[in-house]
């Protein structure tokens, strides 16, 4: 779905598109990793500097509500990805924040187990926490390298 779609969907959902609620869709679709309120404020502010925090949470809220944006939440904060492609998850440095897309979704290999358990799950996370190749290098060993 390119932004036009997307901006045409909001209208269709009953938003406002606002000319400050496109640069944030813009900017998480621009980068394809996590990104944190910080890291979208900064990127925003580059481009508007009227923009503010309580408008960048409003609108991330607004995008997560209509199905443009995905909410983490690691380390303590939201983070942020836009929604441009299939259900997928990440490996996630603690380091650096880098972010890499897990091939295959976790919750396939469990479904025999929650047929069993007749557990429904109407929603899930699954993010792995380590340390990046390149941050390694400054960290004491201690995690299980597959």
């Amino acid at each position: 779905m390119d932004i036009k779609q997307d901006l045409a969907r909001l209208n269709a959902l009953g938003y406002r598109v606002t000319r400050q609620r496109r640069l944030v869709l813009e900017v998480i679709r621009a980068n394809p990793c996590l990104q944190n309120v910080d890291d979208i404020f900064t990127q925003c502010r580059g481009r508007d500097e009227s923009i503010s925090y309580p408008t960048i949470y409003r609108t991330l809220d607004m995008l997560v509500e209509a199905g443009m944006a995905r909410r983490t939440h690691f380390q303590g904060k939201n983070w942020y990805e836009g929604v441009m492609s299939s259900h997928h998850h990440h490996f996630v440095c603690t380091e650096c924040g880098a972010t890499v897309a897990l091939a295959v979704c976790p919750l396939d290999f469990l479904k025999e187990d929650l047929r069993a358990a007749q557990f429904e799950v109407h929603e899930h996370q699954f993010e792995l926490l380590g340390i990046c190749k390149d941050c390694q290098s400054n960290q004491p060993k201690g995690g299980v390298l597959l």
